[in-house]
């Protein structure tokens, strides 16, 4: 019988260290599914106020001359600038879930081509990345300026 009663304690004190192990990865998901909400609030109120600034029809002109190699207006380039930030303000959040775990890697691995095929390609992006770099977090600025040495080699 006292064998019986030391299996059962030893039986219900693993059960309760198992209920309280569980219990604590519950609030630790909760608390990074928090995080990335209100991460995601703020970064959609980002991009309110950049799209209030941006000019749809001087973007797809600027668009159309960027890709035939003309020259932009003054206008245009500002306005191009404005877009490549937003993009950014994108990517940084996409990094930030990336980061959290909520984003797969594969999933990163493409924005990560997209983002070095966009810097790579336009010069506009590299004098965006330099003019704006300090307005991104500074995990993402780690993280674009390793792609930038990429490019480099």
């Amino acid at each position: 019988m006292k064998k019986f009663k030391i299996i059962i304690n030893s039986i219900s004190t693993i059960a309760v260290v198992a209920s309280l192990l569980f219990v604590g990865i519950q609030i630790n998901q909760s608390n990074q599914v928090a995080k990335a909400t209100i991460r995601q609030s703020l970064n959609e109120t980002d991009m309110q106020i950049y799209t209030i600034t941006m000019d749809q029809n001087a973007l797809a002109k600027a668009d159309y001359k960027l890709a035939k190699g003309e020259l932009l207006n003054d206008y245009e380039e500002y306005q191009l600038e404005k877009y490549r930030e937003f993009n950014f303000r994108d990517f940084d959040n996409s990094f930030y879930q990336f980061q959290i775990g909520l984003f797969d890697k594969e999933v990163w691995r493409a924005y990560r081509r997209m983002i070095k095929k966009l810097l790579s390609s336009d010069d506009g992006y590299l004098k965006m990345w330099k003019n704006s770099k300090e307005s991104f977090s500074s995990s993402f600025q780690i993280e674009i300026d390793k792609i930038i040495k990429e490019i480099d080699l």
